[in-house]
């Protein structure tokens, strides 16, 4: 079994942050020198993507846990892999049985980014996770509840937090009014941003309230731009009702909706304060690449946002869905003398914490300890 063969399965008919962020951990972990092969599902936008970033393809359009670890068996009798990998909760259950029914040897990883939520200590999620050789959280609050809700032994779930591409941010060229011009934004109002993906959960609704609640106060009259896409197959429900909510309050000139791009660094020029209203996100990334862009983060004081912004040191924290809470820290933020610093505060963090090499570093580490024990 070669030592640095490494097998990811992400079987998502989905293009947003999970899928994105596993074509590029693919691609970051060759350089670490692993051999990469990518189990994705037939006609997604992850086939269409994936080929540039590994060294092989194998593609499924099964879908269960039997159909998929027969799947799995096909794609490892061509790919000789000493890590089957995965960073979505939906393929667990297909390697554990894989492992379980075919080749016992090889070590399943699970790179958690989801959270737990109620006790999965019963006997189907034991039974399931019982074949984890190593589960990966990337922050401290998820490894402690992954021991407190599962059956998995603390000793198997480190942690190794995500990372992003942070060069790209930190020297950022595009000037805010360039932005603004490109993505055909108003020059003169203050704008909020939120970026990812459309969805009932992440709460881009309660900021188009905001913007309601803060037009009258000539202060804080700011606008909103809100980029992103649903996720396919999905329906566009929640996205029609924010288009009606807008319209509802008359605020058709206050909020700009745009199409998610790849060049999100115009996103981060272009705003003056980055919203983060998820009712509960797990890690954050768009925080994390605001943070590292200089912009100032108000986000819900749940989950991943509070652990990254310790609590209030490295950004504004507000109690869920209260406006009142909202509307003070958003005062309290335009009124910090000591702002300059918060902001640079957390750009070091990001530096010093949440990089690409840094997760990289920590993932082959732990990954080849476990393939030579």
């Amino acid at each position: 079994m070669s030592r640095k063969n490494i097998a990811i399965i992400c079987v998502s008919k989905g293009f947003g942050g999970l899928e994105l962020n596993t074509l590029k951990l693919a691609e970051w972990l060759r350089k670490y020198g692993w051999n990469v092969s990518l189990m994705v599902a037939k006609d997604s936008e992850m086939e269409r993507n994936a080929g540039s970033y590994c060294d092989s393809v194998f593609t499924t359009d099964v879908h269960g846990t039997f159909g998929k670890m027969k799947a799995i068996r096909k794609w490892l009798k061509v790919f000789d892999a000493s890590v089957l990998f995965t960073p979505h909760n939906k393929d667990i259950a297909a390697i554990s049985l894989y492992k379980r029914l075919v080749n016992n040897r090889v070590k399943q990883v699970y790179q958690q980014q989801m959270q737990i939520g109620m006790s999965k200590k019963d006997l189907i999620h034991t039974f399931r996770y019982g074949k984890i050789d190593l589960w990966i959280s990337p922050l401290n609050y998820l490894r402690e509840e992954a021991a407190l809700q599962t059956r998995v032994p603390l000793r198997k779930i480190a942690v190794v937090p995500l990372g992003i591409e942070v060069g790209r941010f930190l020297n950022n060229p595009v000037s805010r009014t360039d932005a603004r011009e490109k993505l055909s934004l108003p020059q003169e109002p203050k704008m909020i941003g939120v970026l990812g993906r459309i969805d009932p959960k992440k709460g881009q609704d309660f900021l188009i309230k905001a913007i309601d609640h803060l037009r009258n106060n000539p202060s804080q009259n700011y606008h909103l731009l809100i980029m992103g896409a649903i996720t396919p197959n999905e329906g566009d429900h929640y996205l029609k009702s924010l288009y009606q909510l807008v319209a509802d309050n008359n605020l058709t000139d206050r909020v700009h909706f745009r199409e998610s791009t790849s060049d999100v660094e115009l996103f981060y020029s272009a705003i003056d304060v980055f919203g983060m209203p998820s009712h509960g996100e797990t890690f954050g990334m768009v925080t994390i690449e605001a943070m590292a862009s200089r912009k100032p983060v108000v986000g819900t004081n749940r989950c991943g946002t509070k652990e990254i912004l310790q609590d209030g040191k490295l950004g504004y924290l507000y109690e869920y869905e209260n406006m009142d809470d909202f509307t003070q820290k958003l005062a309290a933020l335009e009124h910090n003398a000591h702002l300059p610093e918060m902001l640079e505060a957390a750009r070091i963090e990001v530096i010093q914490k949440y990089t690409s090499e840094i997760m990289c570093r920590g993932l082959d580490e732990v990954m080849t300890k476990l393939i030579e024990k």
